[in-house]
């Protein structure tokens, strides 16, 4: 509780001082047949196009298995998922590592996009495996490509050891937080902020989540559990609207 009471007045010290417009919405197509022919054309789409799994001193990865039907200029960002098969001590050498970055660039390249996000939770004995691949994968890419990665909250929270990675925006997930999130939610509805400048560029929320009231410079990722509904997606867009303009001031 100490630790979490700290966190909110760093928190508090950077409040943004107003919302003078609707943050940026990107939706996630996830792992499932998609169809968003129906969203606004002014909300960005990021389609996750590759799987990696790492496994002992192997490595499997596949593309998108499913459909996506949507308006190519909205889908800007290719989203690779990696994850480890913990049932086996991961080998962690520099073959495997060299062949990781490079499924992921072979998978990212498979959508023609401006920016490659890295979806990977790793535990904290794994941050060096993740610097790696973020590392390794900025070098693949051209410089015009922009790269993003996704972060626990707890990350953004208490933690800096990802400040030095070459990304263009770290992305904080703020739905199924586990212990400590409904303080990371009640800091950003006073206006609160995380501490890294790194995780002040966009948010992440679920469908099936409290809707964090966040600063109106973030880009909003949302990802849904099922195959996006436009009802689904009108009823995120009314809690978004439904802001303080100020914070404490009715719109």
């Amino acid at each position: 509780m100490i630790r979490l009471a700290i966190a909110a007045a760093v928190w508090l010290a950077a409040a943004t001082q107003g919302f003078a417009e609707p943050p940026r919405l990107t939706v996630w197509a996830w792992e499932r047949p998609e169809d968003l022919r129906f969203l606004p054309t002014d909300v960005d789409i990021a389609v996750q196009s590759g799987f990696i799994v790492l496994a002992g001193d192997k490595m499997t990865s596949r593309s998108r298995r499913f459909p996506l039907f949507a308006n190519p200029q909205q889908v800007t960002t290719s989203v690779v998922h990696l994850q480890i098969d913990h049932r086996k001590p991961l080998d962690w050498t520099p073959q495997l590592r060299a062949r990781t970055a490079a499924a992921v660039v072979q998978l990212a390249r498979s959508v023609d996009v401006r920016q490659v996000q890295i979806d990977f939770e790793v535990r904290a004995s794994e941050h060096q495996i993740l610097r790696d691949v973020v590392t390794d994968v900025r070098a693949a890419l051209s410089p015009s490509t922009l790269l993003s990665m996704t972060a626990l909250a707890s990350w953004c929270a208490h933690e800096s050891w990802f400040d030095d990675l070459p990304v263009n925006e770290v992305v904080p997930m703020l739905f199924r937080m586990g212990p400590g999130g409904a303080q990371i939610r009640s800091v950003f509805a006073l206006g609160g902020d995380f501490p890294s400048a790194k995780c002040r560029k966009a948010l992440a929320m679920s469908v099936d989540a409290p809707i964090v009231h966040a600063p109106a410079d973030r880009r909003l990722y949302i990802f849904s559990p099922r195959s996006w509904r436009n009802g689904d997606f009108e009823r995120v867009v009314r809690q978004i609207s439904s802001w303080s303009d100020p914070v404490g001031s009715p719109r």
